[in-house]
């Protein structure tokens, strides 16, 4: 029996057995040298050229409407016609107040005429003479008055032709035939001007020294996925926004094809400046520590944990200002498994997670 219990302890336990556990597998790349932009960004929606609301400022019914919704339309070009309910009796009213008018600056000029070939001769005195040029004067005041009023009335009556004021777009349409409209009813129909189309860039305080007149602007809109469209800055606002402490940069975008619309939501990129020939890293290689920015370096088989300072944000990548040299070899993907020291296996070309053809790096013998 105790040589049994001898010969039993001598033997390995299982634990003993069991191969240890393999270093993490990560992917690997080195840093991209490029040309990266310094960009401001901010979403932004899109909105017309110019826009009005077209009402009537005469009380009436609404004869016709001539456009509906999304129709082109030129300046000048009819849009609504109004049923104006006392303009007609007004205007035939001012023609006879006219024409009376005139006639009594015709009788007005006879009589002033006739005094005046009378008065040499004493058949007339003077006193008469000064009435008759009196009695012309008022006449022609008359006269005056009531050619004024006429022209008022037929202005009137001209405006109950709804004309559009701009070339552009239907953007709404708020009344139908039948319908009383005037100035307190609102608008009939909203005409904007969509090619082109405008955007507002509010840019930070910090960076508004950097944006001028000229600058381009690309824009991305979620309507239009993967397509890129280009503007430029057209005017800056005198003043900082004091709720938000930005500046206003207005932007106008060409929209010949239509493809833009009023309303849409995008984001914004001006570009104010080119960073040349910096080193760039995947976002997803960079971690965060506190205050402090880090990536891990693949040295002698180990990861090396290396402090970095960051510059322009693009979104996919990140700019590395210091911290790093073009032929470091930097984990992008299975960085959460490791520590500062610690072995690693490598693979570059594809993620850890896929079969690959490539032989990782050897793992260093399991002590």
């Amino acid at each position: 029996m105790s040589l049994l219990i001898s010969l039993s302890a001598c033997e390995p336990s299982g634990a003993d057995k069991r191969p240890g556990r393999p270093p993490p597998l990560t992917l690997v790349s080195r840093p991209v040298q490029r040309d990266v932009p310094v960009e401001i960004r901010a979403p932004v929606d899109l909105r017309p050229r110019e826009q009005a609301d077209i009402l009537s400022k005469q009380v009436g019914y609404l004869s016709a409407v001539l456009v509906d919704r999304g129709d082109v339309v030129k300046k000048g070009q009819l849009l609504a016609l109004v049923r104006p309910s006392e303009l007609p009796d007004q205007l035939q009213a001012a023609r006879g107040q006219l024409q009376q008018a005139e006639a009594a600056l015709e009788q007005a000029k006879q009589n002033r005429t006739r005094f005046g070939a009378l008065a040499p001769a004493g058949v007339v005195s003077t006193q008469e003479l000064q009435q008759s040029s009196t009695a012309l004067s008022q006449a022609e005041a008359a006269e005056a008055a009531a050619r004024a009023q006429l022209q008022a009335v037929a202005v009137r009556l001209g405006e109950t032709k709804i004309e559009s004021p701009i070339d552009g777009v239907i953007m709404q349409r708020r009344f139908d035939a039948g319908a009383l409209v005037g100035p307190q009813n609102g608008a009939i129909v909203t005409v904007g001007r969509v090619d082109p189309l405008r955007v507002f860039v509010a840019v930070r305080e910090q960076e508004a020294a950097k944006v001028g007149i000229g600058q381009k602007v690309l824009l991305e809109v979620d309507a239009q996925p993967g397509e890129v469209f280009s503007g430029a800055v057209v005017r800056l606002s005198p003043g900082f926004d004091p709720l938000s402490r930005t500046l206003e940069a207005e932007v106008h975008l060409p929209n010949s094809d239509g493809k833009l619309r009023p309303g849409m939501y995008g984001r914004a990129r001006i570009q104010v400046g080119l960073h040349k020939n910096t080193l760039t890293v995947p976002e997803s290689a960079v971690q965060l520590s506190g205050d402090q920015r880090f990536v891990f370096v693949i040295v002698d088989g180990k990861a090396q944990r290396r402090a970095v300072t960051l510059g322009v944000d693009g979104g996919t990548f990140l700019e590395i200002v210091s911290g790093l040299k073009t032929d470091d070899s930097i984990v992008v993907a299975g960085i959460d498994a490791l520590a500062d020291g610690s072995p690693v296996r490598t693979q570059s070309g594809t993620t850890p997670w896929q079969p690959t053809t490539a032989k990782p790096t050897p793992s260093p013998p399991a002590h």
